[in-house]
């Protein structure tokens, strides 16, 4: 089931059998909860299980590997889909520096707030509700996520190479001493798989920050 509202979209995926997706990239950032089952996403050398008490978030244009894995009674899960216009304007309206980060893969637990905010924007778009209210809810979950500091993999353009994300991170807080394992984290990435990428584009950490 597919529900599109101009910057939102929400999904519900059903399977009752294991579904495996190879190299998968979504073009808009997206949040996803599992209600049955786990979710296995696979990114380089990183490999992490979801299962209900967390949501995922994806970054844009981000290649991922995913396996749906049904419990006894299937598996199923909710997604939304957040245009680059919306993040772009929760970015103006409430980002004035790069957020402190408590993420270090891509998902989150459900806390209060995040489980408050994701089922009224469900709800919100799957309604149909005039598409300001739709975008209030949105903004709401995407501040929830400001505050539990999950925010970061959604705030980079991940159009860009990695050299730039690095870059747009730094210029975001030019004044912070960043390291590479800092950089890492706030990429949802480990400090090794960060090198390799840089090293595959020609670049190291150290000359970027230089």
């Amino acid at each position: 089931m597919h529900i599109r509202h101009q910057d939102l979209t929400t999904a519900e995926v059903r399977s009752s059998h294991l579904h495996r997706l190879h190299r998968v990239t979504l073009f808009s950032a997206a949040i996803c909860h599992i209600t049955q089952g786990s979710k296995v996403i696979i990114q380089d050398d990183s490999r992490l299980v979801a299962g209900s008490g967390e949501l995922i978030i994806i970054p844009a244009n981000t290649p991922l590997e995913i396996i749906n894995q049904p419990a006894q009674n299937g598996f199923r899960s909710d997604l939304l889909l957040l245009s680059p216009e919306i993040i772009a304007r929760f970015k103006t309206m409430y980002v004035q520096d790069y957020p402190p980060a408590n993420l270090t893969s891509l998902c989150t637990p459900m806390s209060r707030s995040l489980t408050f905010m994701w089922e009224n924007v469900l709800d919100a778009v799957r309604q149909g509700l005039p598409v300001g209210l739709q975008e209030h809810q949105a903004m709401g979950l995407l501040l929830a996520l400001l505050h539990d500091g999950a925010a970061g993999p959604l705030l980079i353009e991940r159009r860009y190479t990695l050299t730039e994300q690095v870059r747009q991170l730094i210029m975001l807080s030019p004044s912070k001493l960043w390291t590479a394992q800092e950089i890492a984290r706030r990429l949802a990435m480990g400090t090794s798989t960060l090198r390799r990428r840089l090293q595959r584009e020609s670049q190291s950490y150290r000359q970027i920050v230089e």
